[in-house]
């Protein structure tokens, strides 16, 4: 599982016009905008958890779900963003969705926020039979499947449905009430068993497949190997001749 930002400002797509025009332009919804928080989860079989909706409000309102994805779950903060109590809310839904067994256990693979290390959310999924696991810091760009194959055409989809939505509806702005509806068709033409599938593949999850990652990716991480800089030793004798040759006029400048 992972979490993805969408905001009501799209980024515009390529304008086609004629050869020698010098201003080209494109309507977007507005230069500033609130930002909806998506969590979703992918299994390495393919199959897609109905998505949570996060919006930067006090209270929620059904009308905000209006045309969201079948099964998905909407809830709200001051920020927007998810904190430890949504992410409880939404371990709910996921056991709910995937109903741990005894015998059949869930690995759930994620990041280390600090919204996902509750105690309450870890008492939760040891009773139902979750065994949570979180990646390395620092290298979710290269182990999180939803990042390496999913959220990038997630949001491509997602400015194409908001362009098509400026097209049709001339002199409004996309607001929150318009969202989940845009963002339920960028999602189903995003979520399909492929992306999901190869994500695992790629980040060498499942098959598990250490090979995957070079020399190459752990350069990085050798920076920590170089020495310490050496300290400078100042001569004391210049710099109190440097000292007393300034003092008058540090002192004319002060006064």
């Amino acid at each position: 599982m992972d979490e993805s930002g969408l905001t009501v400002v799209h980024k515009p797509r390529k304008v086609l016009a004629q050869r020698g025009q010098k201003q080209v332009g494109k309507l977007t919804s507005g230069e500033r905008g609130e930002t909806m928080t998506v969590v979703c989860a992918i299994s390495a079989s393919g199959v897609y958890l109905p998505p949570m909706l996060v919006y930067k409000r006090k209270r929620m309102s059904e009308l905000l779900m209006k045309d969201s994805p079948p099964g998905s779950i909407g809830a709200c903060t001051p920020n927007g963003w998810i904190d430890s109590g949504l992410f409880v809310k939404w371990l709910s839904h996921f056991i709910a969705f995937v109903k741990p067994t005894q015998d059949k256990k869930i690995l759930l693979i994620m990041d280390r926020h600090g919204s996902h290390k509750s105690l309450e959310a870890v008492e939760m999924a040891r009773q139902n039979r979750i065994v949570m696991l979180c990646l390395p810091p620092h290298t979710t760009h290269q182990m999180q499947p939803l990042d390496k194959t999913f959220y990038g055409p997630l949001k491509v989809n997602y400015n194409r449905e908001c362009d098509k939505w400026m097209v049709t509806n001339a002199g409004r702005r996309i607001t929150q009430y318009d969202q989940a509806s845009l963002f339920s068709a960028a999602f189903i033409r995003s979520a399909t068993m492929e992306k999901a599938v190869s994500g695992f593949r790629s980040t060498g999850l499942w098959p598990f497949n250490p090979d995957v990652f070079n020399a190459e990716d752990f350069r990085a991480s050798l920076i920590t190997d170089e020495p310490e800089p050496e300290v400078i030793q100042q001569l004391p004798v210049a710099c109190n001749m440097q000292v007393d040759y300034l003092f008058p006029l540090f002192t004319i400048w002060y006064l």
